[in-house]
C-alpha cells in the first residue's frame, strides 16, 4: 500500500482511549493542521481541533486555510467524527481521518471479504477498499488485538467515495485505521465538509447493519422487498431462471430464437411456465460487440424470430428478460450515434473503457468499447428509447442491465443518478416490468428488484435480500462440460451446477447448444430442485424491522 515515508507532522487529539488526526487534500497537495495555529479543547465527552492555517511537506511549508476536527461521544459510547477544511486558493478534494490506539488486527469489508493483518509482514498494512467501487456498503467491521469488535460507518446521505484502510505508523508505533471521504467532483470548491463517521464497539452486528439499512431507507428511498410497489407481482412465482445463451462475441451462435422456443417448450413440460424466467444474453448479435444498438440478431432469426420467440414464451407462461449494458458501448457505434462524449471519466478526467476482457483469446484484451455514463443526458435518453422499444415492440417482461454497479466520480454526470432516472422512466405505468441488475452496491438495491452477483452473499448480513432477490451469475455452468456460454469466464466457473445449491438464490439452468438433448438427466435434476424451491431470506432480511429498530443504539 502507498503511504508517506516521512513524518507528516500530524496534530493528534484524544478522547477516551482513542486518538485522532486529520488531513486535508486538495487537487494539488496534501495538508495537515499548522501546529503553530492550532487550538485544542479536550473534555470527557468531546475533543475539538481547530487550525487557522495549514502545513505541508512535513511542516516544512505553510499555506492559507483551515481545518477542524471534532470528536464527540454518542449515547451508546460510540465516537462521532466530524471534519471540515478549506484552502485559500486550491480546490479541496478529500479528507482523511486517522484513528490511533485501536491497534486493529483485521478488517471485514463485506460478508465474505475479510483481511487479517500479518503481524510478521514488514509493511503491516490493509490495502484500501472503496465504497461504492469494491464495497457494497460504507461499513467495515474491525477487530483489535484484544479481540474487541468495532465498526466504522459513514453516515453520508449521498453516494460519494469512501475509503477504508490501515497502515503501521513507525513514528507512533501503532496500527492506524484510515477513513477517507472524497467530495463529488461536480461540486468541489475550496471548502469541504466531511459527512460524519461513526466508530464504536458492538455486541450485536445485526443492529449495526440495520442502522445502515435505516440510512438507506431514509436517504435513498429504499423499501423492504415485501413492501416494494415497483416489483412485478409475477416475480413471486419465479422458481427457475433459464439462461438462454445467444451469440458469442466471436459470432458463434449457441441458440437461435427457434432453438430457444424448443427449449422452453421442453422445460415447460416439466415445470409450469409461470415459474420460469428466460434470461437472454447475446440476443442482439455478437455479445458486447454491438452495444448499444440493441436489435435482434439477424443470424439468430432477426426481428420476426425474436418477436415470435417472445410470443411463444408468453403462450407457455414464461417471462422474457433480454440483456442490455448499463454502460458498455462500442466506440464506433457511439460515434454513429453522436454520443462519443458520453464516456465515463474519473475525477481527473481519465476516460474509462471496458478494458479487462480478452474476448477472442489472443492473449490481449479488446479495448474497442467505452464505459458510457448513464447520467449523460444523450446516452440516458438513448437507453430509455431502446428499452421502451423492446418493451413496446416485442413485449418483453423486463430489462437486464449489465455492469450496473460501475461507478466513478465523474466530473460531469453521476452514473448512479443516471440509473435512478432510467429506472423511474421504465417504471412509469409499468407495474409488471422487472428491472434486473448485475452486481451492486447498497444504494442500487432500491433501483433493481433482482440481481445476479459474482460472489454472494451481497453486503454485510446478506442485506441485499432485505430489498431484492438474486439468481445465479451469468457464467453459471451449463449441464455437461460446464460451459459459461457467451460469458468471458468460459470454463472458469466449471463444475456441476446441482452441487452449487444456495437456498437464497433462485435456481438457474444455463442452456448452451443441445443442453436439453445431451444432458436430460442433469436438466431434470435442476428442474426438480426448482419446483421444490422456496425463497430463503438469510441474515438481516429475516428480521422484522419494527422489532429490530429498538436494538439500534443511535436510534434510542
Amino acid at each position: 500500500m502507498y503511504t508517506i515515508g516521512f513524518d507528516f507532522g500530524d496534530t493528534v487529539i484524544q478522547l477516551k482511549e482513542l486518538s485522532f488526526a486529520v488531513r486535508l487534500f486538495t487537487e494539488q497537495n496534501a495538508y495537515a493542521p499548522d501546529p503553530d495555529k492550532v487550538t485544542i479543547v479536550e473534555t470527557n465527552e468531546r475533543a475539538l481541533l481547530t487550525a487557522t492555517g495549514l502545513s505541508w511537506a512535513g511542516n516544512q511549508e505553510k499555506a492559507p486555510g483551515e481545518i477542524q476536527l471534532e470528536i464527540t461521544l454518542g449515547t451508546d459510547g460510540r465516537y462521532v467524527i466530524n471534519a471540515r477544511g478549506s484552502h485559500g486558493t486550491e480546490v479541496c478534494k478529500s479528507i482523511l481521518v486517522q484513528v490511533f490506539n485501536l491497534n486493529l488486527t483485521s478488517m471485514q469489508f463485506d460478508e465474505n471479504n475479510k483481511t487479517v493483518l500479518n503481524v510478521h509482514d514488514y509493511h503491516r498494512d490493509i490495502k484500501a477498499k472503496h465504497y461504492p467501487i469494491n464495497m457494497k456498503m460504507p461499513l467495515a467491521f474491525i477487530e483489535d488485538h484484544q479481540q474487541n469488535k468495532w465498526f466504522a460507518l459513514s453516515k453520508d446521505n449521498k453516494v460519494r467515495l469512501k475509503g477504508f484502510a490501515s497502515h503501521f505508523d513507525p513514528y507512533l508505533e501503532t496500527q492506524v485505521l484510515d477513513l477517507a471521504h472524497e467530495e463529488d467532483k461536480r461540486y468541489r470548491t475550496n471548502e469541504i465538509v466531511m459527512p460524519p463517521w461513526h466508530l464504536g464497539c458492538y455486541e450485536d452486528v445485526e443492529s449495526i447493519i440495520l442502522e445502515r439499512c435505516e440510512d438507506l431507507e431514509n436517504n435513498f428511498n429504499l423499501v423492504p422487498f415485501r413492501q416494494r410497489e415497483d416489483t412485478p407481482a409475477w416475480l413471486e412465482d419465479i422458481k427457475l431462471v433459464t439462461i438462454l445463451h445467444g451469440e458469442h462475441w466471436t459470432g458463434h451462435v449457441f441458440n437461435t430464437f427457434a432453438d430457444m422456443e424448443k427449449t422452453l417448450k421442453s422445460i415447460t413440460e416439466k415445470i409450469d411456465g409461470k415459474h420460469v424466467l428466460a434470461f437472454l444474453p447475446g440476443w442482439d448479435g455478437r455479445y458486447y460487440y454491438n452495444y448499444p444498438e440493441y436489435e435482434p440478431s439477424a443470424r439468430m432469426g432477426g426481428k420476426e424470430g425474436f418477436k415470435g420467440f417472445v410470443q411463444k414464451a408468453h403462450e407457455l407462461g414464461v417471462k422474457v428478460v433480454p440483456m442490455l449494458g448499463a454502460n458498455n458501448a462500442n466506440i464506433e457505434v457511439m460515434k454513429k450515434l453522436g454520443l462519443e462524449d458520453a464516456v465515463i471519466k474519473d475525477a481527473w478526467g481519465l476516460e474509462q473503457r471496458c478494458d479487462w476482457v480478452d474476448w477472442d483469446y489472443d492473449l490481449s484484451t479488446e479495448n474497442n468499447c467505452m464505459l458510457a455514463n448513464m447520467g449523460h443526458p444523450g446516452y440516458l435518453q438513448h437507453m430509455i428509447e431502446r428499452s421502451k422499444y423492446l418493451i413496446e415492440t416485442y413485449k418483453v417482461d423486463g430489462i437486464f442491465l449489465d455492469i450496473s454497479f460501475w461507478w466513478a466520480n465523474d466530473p460531469h454526470y453521476s452514473p448512479y443518478e443516471g440509473l435512478v432516472s432510467w429506472a423511474k422512466e421504465m417504471k412509469k405505468n409499468r407495474p409488471d416490468l422487472l428491472l434486473f441488475g448485475e452486481n451492486s452496491y447498497d444504494a442500487l438495491w432500491g433501483v433493481f428488484s433482482m440481481f445476479h452477483e459474482k460472489g454472494f452473499p451481497a453486503g454485510h448480513g446478506s442485506a441485499l435480500y432485505r430489498y431484492a432477490v438474486q439468481t445465479h451469475y451469468l457464467a453459471y455452468p451449463a449441464p455437461g462440460m460446464g460451459s459459461g456460454g457467451i460469458h468471458e469466464f468460459a470454463w472458469k466457473e466449471n463444475g456441476q451446477p446441482w452441487e452449487r445449491h444456495h437456498p437464497e438464490l433462485i435456481p438457474t439452468l444455463s442452456i448452451v447448444q443441445n443442453t436439453i438433448q445431451n444432458h436430460p438427466k442433469a436438466v431434470e435434476n435442476i428442474i426438480k430442485q426448482a419446483k421444490a424451491w422456496k425463497q430463503f431470506y438469510p441474515g438481516v432480511s429475516n428480521l422484522k424491522w419494527d422489532e429490530a429498530r429498538s436494538s439500534i443504539p443511535s436510534l434510542k
